[in-house]
């Protein structure tokens, strides 16, 4: 299944993407916390070489609550794609995309996929403003 029926991640969104995840190894992670409580910390995971999950989580009773997690996966041409989008306060998980390391796709919901990329492209907007990140946007500008 071709790529180009799928939606990747706006410039913009693909910057702050690219900036979160800069620098980690396979199986590495990192917490970005520049609110300082004032927001959500942000966690990236490098789970593959092209897989990655950005979260916002919280603690309940003891469980971490991904308040999103969402996987997304980096093709060959550096295109940014959502694949999964979990909720845990409301009991969603979703799949856009299942994606192997080498990118075949062995599934695709094209709707759902869009709609996850859709919502990334706000969300890394968010994360940028919150996290006072040097890759924001600008206030008039609208990526989504």
């Amino acid at each position: 299944m071709p790529m180009s029926s799928l939606k990747p991640l706006s410039p913009k969104a693909q910057a702050v993407f690219d900036h979160l995840t800069e620098g980690i190894e396979v199986g590495g992670a990192r917490k970005i916390d520049n609110a300082k409580g004032l927001f959500m910390a942000v966690s990236i995971d490098r789970l593959t070489e092209r897989h990655y999950s950005i979260a916002h989580n919280f603690i309940q009773n003891g469980d971490v609550m991904a308040d999103p997690d969402m996987t997304f996966f980096k093709a060959e041409d550096g295109k940014v794609y959502a694949c999964t989008f979990q909720q845990d306060s409301l009991a969603v998980y979703r799949i856009g995309l299942d994606i192997t390391p080498e990118g075949v796709i062995e599934h695709e919901n094209a709707r759902e996929q869009r709609d996850q990329a859709d919502f990334a492209n706000g969300w890394m907007r968010n994360i940028a403003d919150q996290q006072q990140l040097p890759c924001r946007f600008d206030e008039e500008e609208s990526d989504v």
